[in-house]
């Protein structure tokens, strides 16, 4: 049997159950209602949005280039990353690429910012709502929520969007701890671990030395004292 995905939240573990096929069904009814409401609203589509944008020079030919300039610089970064060999070059280049995703990041997000407020996100987000509401368990296979109106109302607003994130990563295909996955986080925790080793080797030298020490001198003060019996039997 097929091992369930969980996730630590607060101390407790909860298990993110696969969706039924009327869990799906429903879900995609919310995603349908909550885009017609909000084309009556007078929110934009994607398609709208992005005439807008295309038209103030905020994406286009030039914000395409600068995308694949950023990504190709980032490929390279964890290139470099998966090539270095000391522990201080390891170290720089986990930065460098650190760094060179942060750029890529704020730069799509000149996109996916304002995208986020069209009708097909805000449909999206109740859609994702709507199946973590679904899709959350206890250990023993109850729902954390009874209904979609018990998680929208939910307290511990912490715990909610927890667990949408975590639902979401799964839906993706993606491992629940994908961001401590990535090559640069990957690099500092072997630097960590090879610093610490250091450490500890560091201090097994000194042991051994100490020891040396020791027995050197328990030597010494041996000698010297079967000198003086000896000077007292010749005596």
């Amino acid at each position: 049997m097929e091992e369930r995905r969980s996730f630590d939240y607060d101390g407790k573990v909860y298990f993110i159950n696969t969706p039924t096929a009327e869990d799906i069904k429903q879900a995609d009814w919310v995603y349908s209602k909550v885009y017609t409401k909000s084309l009556m609203e007078g929110i934009m589509t994607q398609s709208e949005l992005t005439d807008i944008l295309t038209r103030r020079g905020v994406i286009g030919p030039d914000y395409e280039k600068r995308r694949l300039e950023l990504e190709e610089e980032l490929s390279t970064k964890i290139m470099e990353l998966a090539a270095a060999k000391t522990v201080e070059e390891k170290q720089i280049k986990a930065l460098d690429v650190a760094q060179a995703r942060e750029e890529l990041f704020k730069w799509v997000q000149r996109l996916s910012g304002p995208m986020s407020n069209t009708c097909e996100q805000i449909a999206d987000d109740s859609r994702l709502e709507y199946l973590t509401s679904c899709m959350v368990e206890y250990e023993d296979g109850t729902r954390v929520w009874k209904s979609y109106e018990e998680f929208l109302s939910e307290k511990d607003q912490n715990l909610a969007l927890t667990a949408r994130f975590q639902v979401m990563l799964y839906l993706q295909g993606m491992d629940s701890d994908f961001l401590e996955n990535t090559p640069e986080a990957l690099a500092m925790r072997e630097i960590e671990e090879e610093l610490s080793k250091s450490i500890e080797e560091s201090d097994e030298d000194e042991e051994v030395k100490e020891e040396e020490v020791e027995t050197t001198s328990t030597n010494k003060n041996k000698k010297s004292k079967g000198k003086g019996k000896s000077k007292k039997d010749n005596a």
